[in-house]
């Protein structure tokens, strides 16, 4: 206490007045970034309503979702907004559902069209921790489709079926990492990271010594003689 008194003491008015500057430097840059937090909150929240109503455009039954055209087109278009405003976790939930609609993703051994209906609301269990601030809260699993989503809330198997489609997706995922092991992608991706300064090497010598010495030719009238050596060593050979 004695050494804060006398640190009290020992303060000018110079001094005052420069901390003074520096809480309001402070108290404006926090407060600033949360404005700027706030506002990006604000568009998140309402792209992420935007999305939650073009669900509800779409047909929901006995696990399928059944898109026409123009709703496709609309769901898909989507992700460049989701990739903009949205967070990672989200835009990598939306990529793996939009994957799931390839061929390569439908012949792994645990995918069954019933997994489109459980990427559905596990997007909007993401969306609710994001924008209800849920952080703490229990997932709602499949409860988070029950507003337009029958035999759903009260059903007492359905959490068996989240997990059992959770499990799926991660298989789903485990064997496409196989896949990608099987066609050596990690050691291709490390044979170009060993191979990066060769290259390096190689463009230098060729922006370094090749070239330079290429232009120092021509100005020496050099590549003409050469040419001309090499046609009388050509019509020599014939």
């Amino acid at each position: 206490m004695e050494s804060i008194k006398n640190i009290l003491k020992d303060l000018t008015s110079e001094h005052v007045a420069l901390i003074s500057v520096m809480v309001t430097i402070l108290l404006f840059i926090f407060g600033r970034f949360n404005e700027l937090k706030f506002k990006k909150h604000e568009l998140k929240k309402e792209k992420y309503f935007q999305f939650i109503d073009m669900l509800k455009e779409i047909y929901l039954k006995e696990g399928k979702i059944e898109l026409n055209k123009a709703q496709k087109t609309k769901f898909f278009d989507f992700g460049s907004t989701i990739f903009i405003y949205g967070s990672k976790k989200m835009y990598k939930k939306y990529c793996f559902f939009r994957e799931c609609s390839c061929d390569f993703v439908k012949k792994t051994r645990f995918y069954y069209d019933g997994i489109a209906l459980f990427l559905v609301a596990d997007m909007l269990n993401q969306i609710r921790k994001e924008i209800g601030m849920y952080n703490f809260e229990i997932p709602l699993n499949y409860k988070s489709i029950a507003f337009y989503a029958n035999d759903i809330y009260l059903n007492p198997k359905i959490n068996l079926k989240w997990w059992d489609n959770k499990l799926r997706v991660f298989l789903i995922k485990f064997e496409l990492f196989l896949y990608k092991i099987i066609e050596l992608v990690p050691l291709r991706i490390i044979y170009c990271i060993i191979s990066l300064p060769f290259k390096m090497v190689v463009v230098m010598f060729k922006c370094l010594i090749q070239i330079p010495l290429g232009k120092m030719l021509i100005k020496l009238g050099l590549d003409k003689k050469i040419e001309e050596l090499n046609d009388k060593l050509n019509n020599k050979s014939n």
